[in-house]
């Protein structure tokens, strides 16, 4: 992968933190417990899929891109 679309591509995931941000705020006002934790569950997974599947793996070919840093 060649170093600037792997950038890009972390500049991209890391804008998502926000908006994963605003859907946990937006799941918090399901009224419906059962609901509110499918959704809670769905919404945490996005965020483990942008971490493991886009992130690391960058990461590990690109360790200066850690957005950790």
């Amino acid at each position: 992968m060649d170093k600037e679309v792997a950038k890009s591509l972390i500049s991209l995931a890391v804008t998502m933190d926000q908006h994963i941000v605003s859907m946990f705020s937006e799941v918090e006002k399901i009224s419906n417990d059962e609901l509110r934790q499918k959704f809670k569950q769905a919404v945490g997974d996005l965020m483990g899929y942008i971490a493991r599947d886009v992130i690391f793996p960058i990461v590990d070919i690109y360790p200066d891109l850690d957005p950790d840093k």
